[in-house]
């Protein structure tokens, strides 16, 4: 169990890296996503106990090894296929991902497998790296300079890559409605949405050249929320301004 374990926190690293290009904040992006942590976590290491459970009884050799292999390939495809059904051919490129993640982790097993004790250490080890990048902020900024007032916040940099919070304090009944205007000046990609106690709330994110928009949010009670504006690899300025309206705005 213990090296299945490790194969999971091999694969899941592993992918955060390919998937992310190994950029911190892109990897932290990815692993805030729960279903991956089910999929290869959950997923993978009951599939990969069924699979021994199955075999148990045949004989070690070629043909053992071959039924394997077909059998790890179908569990890497045949679910990714149903759950990326549109458009068609992100089925085909998630289930090639799929396929390549099986390989790794049965590959991975196998030689954690021959490790034994270390593959306890190792199985430690992968899943404290994984919290931690899902636990980190990997925000890079360069000459980063951010005014705020009570009803706006301007920020000008160099370079941005990550996210940056702006807290703001609502009474209940309270709406809280903003805009956020970006001047970009490398072509680098930038976004925003607001984050609230309860969590993520929704998510907008605006192409270059797409113009601003007014976005509003109301509370039901005292809440803290937040707009986080993301940047990646960009450099320019933001100005985020906002009205609160409702019960006690005078």
């Amino acid at each position: 169990m213990t090296s299945k374990i490790a194969a999971s926190g091999l694969v899941f690293l592993g992918l955060l890296a390919v998937l992310g290009g190994f950029d911190g904040y892109n990897m932290w992006k990815i692993s805030r996503e729960l279903p991956l942590w089910g999929f290869i976590y959950g997923y993978a290491l009951l599939f990969s106990v069924a699979v021994d459970a199955l075999l148990y009884k045949l004989k070690k050799g070629p043909s053992k090894m071959a039924v394997t292999v077909l059998l790890y390939i179908l569990g890497g495809y045949v679910p990714l296929l149903y759950w990326f059904q549109s458009p068609w051919y992100m089925s085909l490129i998630a289930g090639a991902y799929g396929v390549a993640c099986a390989l790794v982790y049965l590959a991975a097993a196998y030689l954690f497998r021959r490790w034994w004790p270390y593959s306890t250490a190792a199985a430690i080890l992968l899943l404290a790296v994984a919290i931690y990048v899902s636990t980190s902020d990997f925000t890079v900024t360069k000459q980063w300079v951010e005014t705020r007032t009570a009803d706006s916040y301007y920020a000008e940099f160099d370079y941005f890559n990550g996210k940056k919070e702006i807290p703001i304090s609502l009474d209940a009944g309270q709406t809280l409605t903003y805009q956020v205007d970006w001047q970009i000046t490398n072509g680098g990609g930038y976004g925003m949405y607001l984050d609230a106690e309860d969590g993520a709330i929704g998510t907008y994110i605006q192409e270059p050249g797409s113009g601003t928009e007014q976005i509003s949010y109301r509370v039901e009670r005292p809440s803290t929320v937040q707009i986080v504006v993301t940047g990646n690899r960009a450099q320019g300025a933001v100005t985020v301004t906002w009205q609160i309206t409702g019960p006690g705005d005078e």
